[in-house]
């Protein structure tokens, strides 16, 4: 990784990165021309690879596997996969940083990134370069839309033009990685985090052909432009990530943009997983990255056409391993072996993601869901919460404790140190608009005929 100043600002570092990322774009190219036997020789291969390599060099998975009696020679084939035990959320939150760091990276050699806290249980994991640059290589718009790529070369007359840009993205930063790899790209990042005013500027300032974001900030830029009936600019592509795409998103993104959006299916942890297919029948696995199973509570397969747990092993992640990883806690519909796009990859019909609402303050300011998940994300012993705005100006906030010895004697109440610290938060980002009440609780329901809890719910009616 680069990271010496006078590389990155010399754009000798982006010239380095460039040179490996135009070797992560071959491979990526290579591999997706795959058929179907060679693609499955290929990952029987790197997973005999990648759990070797688990085994022998990340502690929470030598641990975990030696005490079911498993070693790296009983995995042989794709379907030997399923004697590993899960991989929980909860593994990889409580495991120290020396339990989930690779023995052959160093912390400053690695991306860390921290989750938002959108699924309620947020967590840390540490990227390699290599990994990140294979995601990368992945999100181009030619596998997500048959559209020209980002390359080098449009990076750096971005860079020197700032105008009519290929790519910009409006994300949490510190979940980014992009602008990470190439210094040249952060003026490409704009921060989540922002008012949708913040953000209508900047797309019709740098007028992106390619912009990608979460479902709620489109829908929250949709609502804003047509409050004030501001004209948006229009890209030629309209990427989304992270978060559940309904219908009429899809229109208000098609009436505000002049764009079909497309769906792409991806996590902190795992980056790319999968992308809509141009002909939004479902989303494309990406298999030549990731192996995914989708499981009935058995622990058995599921057939076209039923619901599964999604439970994924990422190929290419060394610094902190992903395997037969159960935490992204989606379920997702299996599809037919192939869509009328011809595309030679595992269909998605439907993923059941993740559900959060926009809180809009008294005075009509939106607050971006995130911005009040990411006030919990470091919070001693939290094993998952809900925000619920349960009128204009009063939200409640329910906390559900680790369930161990350890957290015996800690306290959420609002009187308490973690409980003003908490409270102090949540005051600085709703600008003292709204009280907040601190629940602690034992468990969060489920929404009838849901498998997940929505983690920011606006009982709100704004409209």
């Amino acid at each position: 990784m680069v990271r010496s100043p006078v590389l990155k600002v010399t754009g000798i570092g982006d010239l380095i990165n460039a040179l490996r990322y135009a070797s992560a774009v071959r491979r990526v190219r290579e591999l997706m021309q795959l058929d179907a036997a060679d693609l499955e020789r290929f990952q029987q291969g790197r997973l005999r690879e990648i759990v070797r390599y688990a085994y022998e060099n990340v502690e929470v998975y030598n641990r975990k596997w030696r005490q079911a009696g498993i070693r790296p020679d009983d995995i042989e084939t794709l379907a030997s996969l399923k004697k590993l035990p899960l991989t929980t959320k909860e593994d990889l939150r409580r495991a120290s940083r020396d339990e989930i760091l690779s023995k052959e990276f160093k912390p400053e050699d690695c991306h860390v990134l921290t989750s938002s806290g959108s699924t309620g249980t947020p967590i840390r994991v540490y990227v390699d370069e290599d990994k990140a640059l294979i995601d990368m290589a992945l999100s181009l718009p030619k596998y997500m839309a048959g559209l020209p790529p980002v390359t080098a070369s449009t990076v750096i007359r971005d860079f020197l033009l700032r105008r009519h840009i290929r790519y910009m993205s409006i994300v949490v930063k510190k979940e980014y990685l992009y602008h990470e790899v190439f210094w040249t790209m952060k003026h490409t990042v704009v921060d989540s985090l922002e008012t949708p005013d913040v953000h209508i500027r900047a797309i019709n300032t740098k007028k992106p052909a390619y912009l990608y974001s979460y479902p709620s900030v489109i829908r929250n830029i949709c609502i804003r432009a047509r409050e004030k009936r501001i004209a948006v600019h229009q890209p030629q592509l309209l990427m989304v990530c992270g978060e559940v795409v309904d219908a009429p998103l899809r229109d208000l993104a098609r009436r505000t943009f002049g764009t079909d959006l497309v769906n792409v299916y991806g996590s902190t942890e795992l980056g790319h997983i999968a992308s809509e297919c141009p002909s939004h029948e479902g989303l494309h696995v990406f298999s030549c990255k990731v192996i995914m199973e989708l499981l009935d509570e058995a622990g058995r397969d599921v057939p076209v056409g039923q619901t599964g747990r999604v439970v994924v092993t990422d190929l290419f992640s060394r610094a902190t391993p992903i395997i037969r990883y159960s935490g992204l806690g989606d379920y997702a519909v299996r599809g037919q072996a192939q869509c009328s796009c011809e595309r030679p990859l595992p269909l998605l019909t439907r993923v059941e993601g993740r559900v959060v609402d926009t809180v809009v303050l008294p005075d009509g300011q939106m607050v971006h869901p995130y911005n009040l998940t990411l006030a919990l994300e470091d919070v001693p012993y939290l094993s998952k919460f809900q925000i619920r705005q349960e009128r204009p100006d009063y939200l409640r906030v329910l906390l559900v404790k680790d369930n161990v010895p350890e957290a015996q004697a800690v306290s959420f109440a609002p009187d308490g140190d973690i409980g003003r610290m908490i409270l102090g938060r949540f005051n600085r980002i709703l600008r003292g608009q709204a009280t907040v009440d601190l629940a602690p609780t034992d468990d969060i329901p489920v929404p009838p005929g849901s498998r997940k809890y929505p983690t920011v719910v606006s009982l709100v009616n704004t409209g």
